[in-house]
């Protein structure tokens, strides 16, 4: 009785064991040497973007670190143990969970000792090999209670009770270099492992790296072929190549960018090993080739009575294999270019061939296709001038053969289903802008719709979609795809952007190509395996090969491209560099291919402007395919990540005012001095009119540049009086540089002494403003916030409007901050009085100023003093100020009363 109570209470724990179990927690062990232990000292970069996603069973108690073992944290360096380093398990870990589904979870459990030989990791053996090792071995060993492979296993069962073991990781050989049965005894652990954590082998793969290449001068390389040997000995164990990943000058071990672009090998391979098919983002090769073996549909043509036309017009019909009148079908309708008729797509594209390999690989739905004659008029041929007015006139005469007479003809003589959920529309150039205006146009009717290289015929997107909410409801699918060479690309552009700023889900997919069968075929495979099925609107935006230049490119560059997702592509050819990196404010390591170009695709990124450079062997440069920008005390590169709401800083077709430099000689400072000023539209002609003038103020390394360049203070002027939501006027951007520092005591006085007696009497001996205080007005952003504070606080009867952006006293209660908080305090009451706006703002809590804002608030509030508080997320970016400078224009100058 006694044994069978004991074998259900282990029945039961078993079951409850496999109960707590989450099968999407994927666990992987990684074991070995130095190069897994984690050898190169990690960098801010490896420390940001992390995600609950990727997590570390702690090996160790790591109490500075805040960690306990056999606890789980988010997997951030270190992993391995309180003091090592990056290892290839950081960045396996981000390859991972950046490819698998949303759902999965990724955690590493990783137990390695630098400088020891696989005989450690021997259950049967270890104790006689520590014995005889130094001492500085022995004494990592001991943090393992003396068993580094017990410790393993000990954390392995742990994570069993939470997840699912799917892999192991190796990175070993150093202390084995030349052994040849290193294969082998690598077997007898991984054995072990199967065995005492009671795994499968066919579903537990190992991966094994190999050691620093020959090519990077690696003194173990010889090793690599020995590694190679494992896959014979192990039948589901992979190796992972070095080559290409740096190491350091030791010749041992990788560098940082050596062991990320490991790990993310690690990842991959892995992925690979486990027969994970990621998103398939284009036409695999052989797609549009002609199978032997396989079932095949078939072509008809038929004819069909067109009311609209007053003749008989003629149709091509796919039917797929296995076609049979007692089922019914969704239909397509796939519409041809302006030189085409009904048998262009046949000709150039064999789309019974690409939808016959599809249904052979269980891609598609099956489906009826129906290719038609676009031009509808008599003569329908493709003949004489292809683009004569009555011709073209006939394209959109189309809608209505299709909707009264053709689709009335398929669903009386097919087997199709009669709703707009299985009618589904798409079409190539001419036939691309008429599936986008038919389809678009007629959502009862059509609920798929698929542009590939849309023409001219294109309606504005506004007239395409002039209720998105409608859309949004209606539409299963809208896909827009286009090849980066084709002259056609701005009409697909445009509609993709209105349909970003409307909310409304569609693929924009673009991809290397022109105006040719290459892509439209690409297209037609890519659209159709979606079609008539449920599809995730959280990918959309993952499927394009590539994205938008940067507006901030120089002249015909392709790159940086802004993807969909809001990711960017960064290149730069550069084949005898050793290595280069993004620095994006978080670096990135770049790749380089075998042609010497470096690529890399960086996280989404936020909107609007970001400064950015290229570091090539340790050196910053700017990237030569990208505008340059005084920023960060130099000239750096910049990009600019389009959004939805950023239409306030766009050109517009609205009256334009002029951005003029002057130069003028400052008596204060006895030089030469440069500022920009914006004149409102209407300037040069109302001679009469006088106009109030706002002076704004960059920040610390940037100079009178940045208001124009990468704050685009015109345009939104621009806007903003083009729409009556601010006054017109002047703004003068000036250089706020002073000799010396920009933040000291005497740095400030100087700058107000230039504010007051060089600037502001040239600006209105020069210009029509009015020079009183309330018409006059003072902002700022960072440094630039600080002498707005300094110069106008104590200055209110020539200032009535103060803007301070993402800037404040300093916390620490400095001596200047100290001074200001007396006077102010002092005269609180006619700092109110005669201030109409006190505007502050700042860039969230992730803004530099963000603490010593709050607290200059804090201050104002003791004091009673009044001002206006505005927030707008960003940090410390240009993004944030652009907004502030939207947000504060509006309020100045409209209200002379308090």
């Amino acid at each position: 009785m006694k044994i069978k109570i004991l074998l259900c209470i282990g029945s039961f724990l078993a079951m409850f064991q496999t109960a707590a179990q989450d099968s999407d927690f994927h666990i992987y062990l990684a074991f070995g040497q130095s190069n897994m232990e984690g050898h190169a000292k990690f960098e801010p970069q490896d420390t940001v973007a992390l995600s609950d996603r990727f997590q570390v069973l702690q090996a160790v108690d790591c109490p500075e670190l805040g960690r306990k073992k056999g606890e789980w944290y988010t997997a951030k360096p270190p992993l391995t143990r309180c003091n090592t380093g990056l290892t290839p398990t950081d960045y396996f870990g981000r390859e991972m969970i950046e490819n698998l589904p949303e759902n999965i979870k990724v955690g590493v459990v990783n137990v390695s000792v630098g400088g020891t030989k696989i005989e450690l990791f021997d259950k049967d053996n270890y104790e006689t090999y520590v014995e005889s090792a130094p001492d500085w071995l022995k004494n990592t060993v001991r943090q393992y209670d003396g068993n580094p492979y017990g410790r393993l296993v000990e954390m392995a069962k742990m994570a069993q009770q939470d997840g699912v073991i799917k892999g192991i990781l190796l990175h070993q050989g150093e202390s084995n270099t030349g052994d040849t049965l290193w294969p082998q005894k690598v077997k007898k652990v991984y054995d072990n492992l199967m065995k005492d954590l009671n795994l499968d082998p066919a579903k537990v793969p190992l991966l094994a790296g190999e050691l620093v290449s020959k090519e990077e001068g690696g003194v173990c390389a010889s090793m690599n072929e020995i590694i190679a040997k494992l896959p014979g000995v192990i039948p589901n164990s992979y190796v992972v190549s070095s080559e290409g990943c740096n190491g350091m000058d030791d010749h041992l071990h990788f560098t940082p960018e050596g062991y990320r672009k490991l790990g993310r090998r690690y990842g991959k391979k892995m992925l690979e090993a486990q027969g994970f098919k990621g998103l398939e983002k284009e036409a695999p090769t052989g797609f549009d080739q002609r199978r032997e073996n396989i079932s095949r549909g078939k072509i008809d043509t038929i004819t069909y009575k067109s009311k609209t036309v007053g003749t008989n017009r003629k149709a091509l019909v796919y039917t797929p294999p296995k076609f049979s009148k007692n089922k019914k079908y969704p239909v397509l309708y796939l519409l041809h270019g302006i030189g085409g008729d009904e048998k262009e797509w046949l000709r150039g594209g064999n789309p019974q061939v690409i939808l016959d390999n599809l249904y052979a690989d269980g891609k598609a739905e099956p489906m009826i296709v129906v290719m038609p004659n676009g031009r509808a008029m008599k003569d329908d041929r493709a003949v004489g001038n292809i683009f004569d007015s009555t011709k073209v006139a006939a394209f959109a005469n189309f809608e209505k053969d299709l909707l009264n007479d053709l689709i009335p003809f398929i669903e009386k003589n097919y087997p199709v289903i009669k709703n707009r959920q299985k009618r589904a529309i798409a079409g190539l150039s001419m036939g691309g802008g008429q599936t986008l205006n038919f389809g678009l146009g007629n959502l009862d009717t059509f609920s798929w719709v698929g542009a590939f290289s849309a023409a001219p015929n294109t309606k504005s997107p506004e007239e395409l979609v002039p209720q998105p909410q409608k859309a949004r409801e209606q539409l299963n699918l809208l896909w827009i795809s286009c090849g980066d060479d084709d002259n056609l690309l701005p009409f697909s552009q445009r509609t993709h952007e209105y349909l970003v700023k409307q909310d409304v889900p569609h693929i924009y997919y673009l991809e290397p190509g022109g105006h040719d069968f290459k892509v439209w075929k690409n297209g037609l495979y890519m659209f159709s395996k979606l079609l008539f099925k449920p599809v995730d609107e959280s990918k959309f935006n993952k499927y394009s090969l590539l994205g938008t230049p940067a507006s901030t490119n120089v002249r015909n560059s392709k790159y940086p491209q802004i993807l969909p997702d809001g990711r960017a592509v960064f290149r730069l050819k550069a084949p005898e560099a050793r290595d280069v990196k993004l620095d994006l404010g978080r670096k990135y390591d770049m790749d380089k291919d075998s042609e010497g170009v470096w690529k890399v695709t960086t996280d989404s990124l936020s909107e609007g402007f970001h400064y950015y450079s290229l570091i090539v062997d340790g050196v910053s440069v700017a990237d030569p395919n990208s505008e340059t920008f005084f920023g960060m005390g130099r000239m750096a590169s910049g990009i600019e990540v389009p959004f939805k709401g950023d239409g306030y800083y766009k050109m517009k077709n609205v009256p334009h005012g002029d951005v003029r430099m002057e130069q003028y000689f400052s008596p204060v400072l006895n030089s030469w001095r440069t500022f920009y000023v914006y004149t409102p539209p209407g300037y040069d002609q109302n001679t009469n009119t006088n106009y109030p003038a706002l002076y704004i103020y960059h920040g610390g390394g940037e100079d009178e540049r940045g208001w124009v360049q990468q704050g685009r203070t015109n345009i939104i002027l621009d806007n903003l009086i083009a729409e009556d939501k601010a006054e017109p006027m002047l703004v003068i951007m000036p250089d706020g540089n002073m000799p010396g520092s920009g933040f000291s005591e005497n740095g400030l006085r100087m700058f107000e002494r230039e504010l007051k007696e060089g600037l502001i009497p040239f600006v209105e001996n020069k210009y029509r403003v009015k020079g009183n205080a309330d018409n006059r007005a003072l902002a700022g952003l960072s440094m630039g916030g600080l002498q707005t504070l300094y110069a106008g606080v104590q200055n209110t009867e020539m200032f009535s409007y103060l803007g301070v952006f993402s800037s404040g006293w300093f916390a620490n209660d400095n001596e200047i901050a100290k001074g200001q908080y007396e006077y102010m305090s002092e005269n609180s009451e006619k700092i109110n009085n005669e201030l109409r706006v006190f505007w502050l703002s700042m860039g969230g809590k992730e803004d530099i100023a963000f603490k010593n804002n709050k607290l200059m608030m804090k201050r104002f509030d003791d004091m009673g003093i009044n001002y206006i508080y505005s927030e707008y997320p960003g940090g410390h970016t240009w993004p944030v100020w652009r907004n502030d400078l939207y947000r504060f224009a509006p309020v100045l100058f409209k209200n002379q009363s308090k």
